[in-house]
């Protein structure tokens, strides 16, 4: 298990990093992927939940999002873009009840129609969009979005290495019942040392010592809330992971689960500021 981890790391993870260095269409590809395969991964735990979904559609309306983010201008440099966003959102909402509504069964579609909305939104739009939207921002894309996963990467490590050596007093929540106290309050830090050394040296026109340090803390506890949050869809369906895709690590959704409220977080701070 060790060596499997070990070899996925080594070799996805410089190219994941050179395909954000070169963003553009390799960026999008490897989002649109990602996202792409995070909805089959769900559609499959919703197996779990008694209702099966075809992954086709959902599928299809979350790399949707991904194309939304990439071919028009950001919503804060042209307002125009929110009247597509919005109108996107009412096809999804469109599609996830009147899919329920056609196959005239009561029984479990509201059910059905709420993990619809969750899976196309949380992977879609708060994961996929956002991402992108990172990595188009001008000039400093490459910087933010290597600064988002740097903190994320690191305060999970810390959470990690420090819980499993130190850790004493268990969270108290059967999401995950291996966090401890320690390691979530080390990741907090690490996560927020990370940010203020990263945007002194990388982005200190752009971001102050303050603003670091709160993206640094933020970025850390909604890392973990998204962790916990995929956490929550796996312990309900009564599942490990939530794939096998990579070796080692579980799948997509378990790779990725950490920047699901991370990147909406970082692109609106950022757009406030």
């Amino acid at each position: 298990m060790f060596w499997r981890r070990t070899l996925s790391v080594v070799i996805l993870v410089p190219l994941v990093l050179l395909v954000i260095y070169y963003g553009g269409w390799l960026f999008l590809i490897l989002i649109s992927a990602a996202v792409l395969m995070m909805q089959v991964e769900y559609c499959k735990l919703s197996q779990h939940f008694s209702q099966k979904l075809n992954p086709i559609v959902p599928a299809a309306l979350t790399v949707g999002f991904c194309l939304l983010a990439y071919f028009l201008d950001s919503p804060t440099d042209n307002p125009q873009t929110s009247i597509y966003m919005f109108g996107f959102l009412l096809v999804v909402f469109i599609y996830a009840f009147a899919s329920s509504i056609y196959k005239g069964e009561v029984t479990g579609e509201l059910l059905t129609v709420t993990l619809k909305l969750t899976g196309i939104l949380t992977i879609g739009w708060a994961f996929g969009y956002h991402c992108i939207l990172l990595r188009q921002i001008d000039n400093i894309g490459r910087r933010i979005v290597f600064l988002l996963i740097g903190t994320i990467w690191c305060s999970d490590t810390a959470a990690y290495l420090i819980g499993k050596a130190v850790g004493k007093h268990k969270l108290s929540t059967p999401i995950s019942p291996r966090k401890t106290i320690e390691g979530t309050i080390a990741g907090f830090v690490v996560g927020t040392l990370v940010s203020i050394v990263y945007c002194t040296f990388l982005l200190k026109e752009t971001i102050s010592l303050t603003n670091a340090a709160f993206i640094g803390l933020l970025l850390s506890v909604l890392g973990q809330l998204g962790d916990l949050s995929v956490s929550l869809m796996k312990r309900t369906a009564g599942v490990k992971d939530s794939g096998d895709f990579i070796p080692g690590h579980g799948g997509f959704l378990d790779r990725c689960d950490s920047l699901i409220f991370t990147a909406p977080f970082l692109y609106y701070y950022l757009a406030l500021h």
